[in-house]
């Protein structure tokens, strides 16, 4: 089955912007649960050994650019530390990954705050968008809050998102709790699978919504009607300006005055015209927004004009690649 998430938003940026990814250039990491729960068996057969064949399924079909591994659990008994990164994103392909996720071990704790922590920043999630998947049968057992690690990373993050598969975990559990907590904190998906069948469909989900590209395209120079409202959560450009300025108009002023200062400042991506007696002000105002966040288009009504600079790319369209 298909995932599509769609996201319709208008932003700026020259050429393609930073959250602008293809399936090349995104990158994801996958953190395994090995801890010694994962010898529990689920119909005759190992936790662990449900998990190596699911992880394979996923991997056959992964569209989604650079993915790295890490495990918890699955070198030392009662270490909290025992967390490893096994593979760098983009270092490997579906077979390696593979090999390592058969070669775990399960023996000791799930730090799963910890790993999640490390893989994000391995990631450089407060530079640009990071994807974890995390795959976990347990509740945290290393003295931490998946809850409270899934409010800061989505606060300091510039578009963090963890997905994640609790396997074989009891509605209404702790550790249900706590990780489908981690996951709505950052915009993620949480998905329980009780079983080899659902633990292959979660992750087929998951990787779905892991996957997802973004496409942009050029937007209109002229939008009747319309304001630009900047998404803070998205950059374009990092390193670019956030504003190229606000102006008080006077009444003799029009929108085109306001189109004509962005064109002729070099920081500055779009555009929009407030008419006189916008929010109780008596005057227009020109707002002019740089290249640094992505924007909506937002309906304002009549005496509206917003509008991009030509060659900037403006519409982004989020879907799941097939």
């Amino acid at each position: 089955m298909r995932t599509v998430l769609f996201l319709s938003m208008f932003a700026l940026a020259s050429g393609v912007p930073a959250h602008a990814q293809t399936p090349d250039d995104s990158k994801a990491i996958l953190v395994l649960d090995a801890s010694g729960s994962m010898w529990g068996q689920i119909g005759g057969k190992s936790k662990i050994a449900i998990a190596r064949e699911a992880v394979g399924t996923m991997l056959d079909g992964w569209k989604g650019g650079d993915l790295g591994l890490m495990a918890y659990g699955h070198r030392r008994k009662g270490d909290c530390q025992d967390i490893e990164l096994l593979i760098e994103p983009g270092t490997a392909g579906a077979e390696a990954i593979a090999r390592k996720v058969n070669a775990l071990n399960p023996v000791g704790m799930t730090p799963i705050s910890a790993a999640v922590r490390q893989a994000a920043e391995h990631l450089r999630f407060t530079e640009r968008k990071a994807t974890v998947i995390l795959v976990s049968d347990g509740e945290e057992t290393c003295n931490a809050d998946p809850c409270a690690l899934g409010e800061e990373l989505e606060r300091l993050g510039i578009d963090f998102s963890a997905h994640v598969v609790g396997f074989d975990i009891a509605p209404g559990s702790a550790a249900d709790e706590q990780l489908r907590c981690l996951a709505e904190r950052t915009g993620g998906r949480y998905v329980q699978a009780r079983d080899a069948g659902e633990l292959n469909q979660a992750l087929g989900q998951i990787a779905g919504q892991a996957t997802a590209t973004v496409g942009a395209r050029e937007g209109a120079d002229w939008m009747v009607g319309r304001a630009l409202e900047a998404e803070t959560g998205i950059y374009m450009n990092p390193d670019g300006q956030e504003s190229a300025g606000n102006h008080d108009f006077t009444v003799e002023q029009t929108a085109a005055d306001c189109q004509a200062l962005c064109m002729a400042d070099a920081g500055c991506a779009g555009w929009h015209y407030e008419p006189a007696g916008s929010y109780f002000v008596d005057h227009p105002r020109c707002q002019l927004k740089g290249h640094r966040f992505a924007v909506r288009a937002v309906v304002q009504g009549e005496g509206w004009v917003a509008g991009i600079k030509p060659g900037v790319k403006l519409i982004l369209d989020e879907q799941a690649a097939e």
